[in-house]
């Protein structure tokens, strides 16, 4: 490689590290998502690391754009995904705030004791559905979300609104603190083997299925062969006036397993019919 191909590098990787200043790793997955359709969050979270390369690296970043130098150089496969890297950050960091918007937006924060700004929207693009989560007080996310409508074979399904965070095992990732939105519906179990489909209220304690609600969460009814649901296609809730919260959950010592959210898809909450029950 040349001195001049080292120089130019070296001006990338110092231009990506003042960059990355300004570019969150929320805002850099959003922009992966609405401006070049790459949605998985192990790539994302992958992606979003090469942004922390180190010096040692700068030669990478030139042999990443040089297709003759990748024949004749030995260099590791997520070398690749670095031009990629940078075009996302690099897009995120157009939409950075100016000093104006700094002055008029409002920078708003959740409280358990006061409504959050921040919504959670269900879209379709092609067969599958996916979600996307935007602060209405953030000028970067309205930019973003208008784009994403724009889209061809994008269509919105619905909305929920910011209620709090909990902190806990959810899906294997230790004592993991993350939002929840109205309607998300998470089941509470105390082994990665248990089942969604059972009879948790025997047990007599917090393990179960549970909504997110506006006034607290609310615990399922399990009925065997339908699930959650009744007949009349609602869902059964083990108490009508009682509900349980943040702290309860948090402190039941359960595994958090996100199931989905009722405001999109409650089929996730019917038990289906095996083969042997139907025969």
């Amino acid at each position: 490689m040349t001195k001049e191909e080292l120089t130019q590098a070296a001006k990338v990787f110092h231009r990506i590290a003042k960059i990355k200043n300004y570019v969150s790793k929320e805002r850099f997955a959003m922009v992966a998502n609405t401006r070049f359709g790459i949605d998985d969050e192990r790539q994302l979270d992958f992606m979003y690391g090469l942004l922390n390369m180190t010096p040692q690296l700068i030669t990478y970043i030139a042999i990443a754009d040089d297709e003759a130098a990748q024949q004749t150089t030995r260099i590791p496969d997520y070398v690749k995904l670095i031009p990629k890297a940078i075009e996302i950050a690099e897009s995120a960091y157009e939409l950075r705030p100016t000093d104006w918007d700094a002055d008029h937006v409002p920078s708003v924060e959740y409280d358990r004791y006061r409504k959050s700004d921040k919504r959670r929207y269900f879209y379709i693009e092609g067969k599958q559905t996916k979600t996307i989560e935007i602060s209405l007080h953030s000028r970067e996310d309205i930019i973003l979300f208008s784009e994403l409508l724009q889209r061809e074979g994008v269509y919105l399904k619905g909305v929920a609104e910011h209620l709090g965070y909990l902190e806990g095992d959810r899906n294997g990732n230790s004592r993991d603190k993350f939002n929840y939105f109205d309607g998300d519906i998470y089941f509470l179990h105390p082994n990665s083997t248990d089942h969604l489909f059972y009879n948790w209220y025997s047990r007599g304690d917090e393990a179960g299925v549970y909504v997110a609600t506006d006034e607290g969460w609310r615990k399922l009814l399990y009925t065997p062969g339908r699930g959650y649901i009744n007949k009349q296609g609602e869902i059964e809730y083990e108490d009508d006036d009682h509900h349980y919260s943040d702290y309860k959950l948090e402190q039941s010592g359960m595994r958090f397993h996100y199931v989905g959210n009722i405001h999109y898809d409650m089929s996730v909450l019917r038990e289906k019919k095996t083969k042997n029950k139907e025969e």
